[in-house]
This record gives structure tokens, C-alpha cells and sequence, in this order.
């Protein structure tokens, strides 16, 4: 992908630790005064100043000149190492230093973009007259490629958050055009069984086999649209009283809990700062796992907890029950999208769930992870930093 010297942030952005680091370190390894990042910017026919060192107040404060005013526009112009031990009598200089002044020793090595064109040059100035030895060039040049390098990085960056992005808004869209039209054959298919007394057997149990098939896939859509929402978006963080979220989701799945004769342990829980509608998702899928996975013949007990995790900060959210337990084997994968440990005659699912809850964790700067003896009950522990308000 391709991106522009504002999107990667080289024009007309604030300073960087990145790019002055770079700058200061250049000052420090060739014994310069002066050494910046510049960036040819052709619309404005001007040198910005991407990172600066040593510089006098009133050119830090203005973070660049006019490139006629500059030595620096040399480097980009040539695509080359501009080598100057006195500006008086460089070719390319001599003009530029008659004309407003500046340093005599000079040095500016080209950087570029990712698609190879060169953008600035890291550049480095000394009052006095200056011969630049093999060795200096070859250090200065090598701090060049670090910020090639840098820029490279950023655009990579921009690049998997652009495609991220991209997938998102994608998945939630096929998944949204899919949603509607499953949901009107899903009516069709209920309104012919009001004719049950004029149709066969056979049409009955094609029927009914048909409605449910229906019904996993809507559900499988609903939860890949939920999945989407917690990818490539900015979280904003709010404080969340978990006590009173845990206390909606458990009224939510009361059916469930009833029909399946569950108990339900909670511990106090705190008010944490989050995104309210991702930790419910976590929640509620972790309690509903709890519920639906239990050992036949044996009434769910689940219990919720939360507690000082190892870390300063850390909360560690705990969802533990009694129930078929997950083998140590499959215990790496549970959270892979679609990974399924049961057949799906057994437990009702689509393979999303876990996902999710791995995703809003990660969210959060968080972990999840999960202890089971593969028998006896599973215990989900979700890591999250985050804070009282």
C-alpha cells in the first residue's frame, strides 16, 4: 500500500522520541552540533524538519526553511550523499551559502519511503570546515537506513491496520447481507409448517431439519457480526460496574440457568475502567460456556470471581465450573476462530465464542487463558490491566 508523507506522519507532524533519538544519536557518534531529519515537501517547496538537535531556537521553532534557503534540498534532488567539507566551494552549495549564510562542514545521507523513493536525508552540519573521513560517512549512512527503516516500519504498520480495518468492515457486511435473507426463508419455512396436516412425513422432517439448520446459521452469523465489532476499532474506555453487568447478563440467560438446575457462586466484583458492551460479551460468553457444557446427570455449578492479579493494576477475572472439563491436548486451540472440541449434535455452538472473548481481552492489553484436568471443570481467567477509576 501506498501511503503519503502527512499519513505517515514525515509532514507537518508534532516531534517524535523515534525520529529525535536518531537525531541526537547522530550528534553524539560523528561529534556534530547540528543533525536533523529532513523532508523534502514539493507541494510547498520547502525542507520540514522532521527531528532536529543542536538547532538555534528560531529554526527549532519554525521546524524547517524554504528549499532554496537550505542545503538539505540536495539530497532528495540527486538521490544521493551530499558530501560538504566547505560550502564555500561546493558545486552545489557555494550559491546557497553566499546567499543566506549557514554552516561550512556538511553531510546529508538520503532516506527514503517504502516504495524506494527518496524523501529527505538525514543531515549534519559544523560551524567550521570539516573533512569527512570513509568511516564517518559509512556511520552517518547507516543511521539513514535506520530511518528508512523507521518510515518502512510505520508504513507496515499502517498497512495491517488498514487491512485490518478492511476485513472488519468486510466481514460485518457479507455477514449483515447474509443475516436477512437466512431470516426470510427461516419465515417462509415457519409459515408452511401451519400446514403440517397437508404435508407428508418426510416433508414434515425436511421441515423441521431445515428450520434448524437455519437457526445455526443465523446464529453463527450473529456471532461472526458480533466477532467483527472487536476488530481494528478504537476502544474508548469508561468506567464499567462489572457487579451490575454480571447481574444483566445472569438475568439474560435465566432460562438457561433454570432449565439446567444451575447454581451460580458470585464473588464481588469491581468497577473497572473498560468497554462496557466488549467485557459483556466476555462475560456472557464465559457463563453461558459454563452452563452449556455440563456433565450429564450433573447440575451446573458456576462461579465468578474477580482478584489482584500478579501484575500492579491487573485484574484477573475468573469464570470456573463443574463441568466436562478440556483436555490438556485441546486446550492450545480453544480459542483458534471456529475451533470446535465437541460435535455439534452434543453442544450447540459455532466456534466464536472463545474467539471473541480471547479478542476483547487482547483489547483490554490483556490475556485468557484457561486450566481444566480435563474432567472435572474448566476455569477461564481473563488478565486485564485495568484500573479503578
Amino acid at each position: 500500500m501506498q501511503f503519503t508523507l502527512q499519513e505517515l506522519g514525515l509532514l507537518d507532524a508534532p516531534p517524535e522520541p523515534e525520529f529525535d533519538n536518531l537525531s541526537l544519536l547522530a550528534c553524539d557518534l560523528l561529534d556534530v552540533p547540528m543533525a536533523h531529519v529532513s523532508i523534502l515537501d514539493h507541494e510547498k517547496r520547502r525542507i520540514f524538519y522532521k527531528s532536529q538537535n543542536g538547532h538555534p531556537a528560531h529554526l527549532a521553532e519554525a521546524r524547517g526553511l524554504p528549499m532554496q534557503m537550505t542545503y538539505c534540498q540536495h539530497v532528495p534532488l540527486t538521490e544521493a550523499p551530499v558530501v560538504v567539507p566547505d560550502a564555500r566551494e561546493h558545486r552545489l552549495i557555494k550559491a546557497t551559502y553566499a546567499s543566506v549564510g549557514g554552516p561550512l562542514g556538511y553531510l546529508g545521507l538520503p532516506i527514503s519511503a517504502p516504495c524506494g523513493t527518496v524523501v529527505g536525508g538525514l543531515c549534519l552540519m559544523q560551524p567550521e570546515v570539516r573533512s569527512w573521513t570513509k568511516g564517518e560517512i559509512s556511520r552517518a549512512n547507516k543511521l539513514a537506513a535506520c530511518v528508512s527503516d523507521l518510515i518502512r516500519l510505520r508504513a507496515a504498520m499502517l498497512t495491517s491496520e488498514r487491512l485490518r480495518r478492511e476485513q472488519r468492515d468486510f466481514t460485518y457486511s457479507i455477514s449483515h447481507d447474509l443475516l436477512s435473507p437466512a431470516n426470510t426463508v427461516r419465515m417462509i419455512l415457519d409459515e408452511l409448517k401451519y400446514e403440517e396436516d397437508r404435508l407428508t412425513a418426510d416433508a414434515r422432517g425436511l421441515i423441521n431439519e431445515a428450520v434448524g439448520t437455519l437457526g445455526r446459521m443465523g446464529q453463527q452469523i450473529e456471532d461472526v457480526l458480533a466477532y467483527s465489532r472487536t476488530l481494528g476499532q478504537k476502544i474508548v474506555f469508561e468506567p464499567v460496574n462489572l457487579e451490575a453487568l454480571l447481574t444483566d447478563i445472569l438475568s439474560d440467560l435465566k432460562s438457561a440457568i433454570d432449565q439446567r438446575g444451575a447454581a451460580i457462586k458470585r464473588g464481588p466484583l469491581p468497577v473497572v475502567q473498560g468497554n462496557a458492551m466488549q467485557l459483556r460479551a466476555l462475560l456472557q460468553n464465559l457463563v453461558g460456556n459454563a452452563l452449556k457444557f455440563a456433565r450429564p446427570g450433573v447440575a451446573p455449578v458456576v462461579s465468578i470471581s474477580a482478584e489482584r492479579g500478579a501484575a500492579r493494576g491487573e485484574l484477573c477475572l475468573a469464570v470456573a465450573d463443574n463441568g466436562i472439563g478440556i483436555a490438556r491436548a485441546d486446550q492450545a486451540r480453544v480459542f483458534e476462530l471456529f475451533g470446535r472440541l465437541n460435535l455439534r449434535d452434543d453442544y450447540e455452538g459455532t466456534g466464536i465464542g472463545l474467539t471473541l472473548c480471547r479478542r476483547v481481552a487482547e483489547n483490554h492489553n490483556g490475556t485468557i487463558s484457561v486450566q481444566s484436568d480435563g474432567k472435572t471443570g474448566t476455569t477461564f481467567s481473563a488478565q486485564l490491566p485495568v484500573l479503578r477509576p
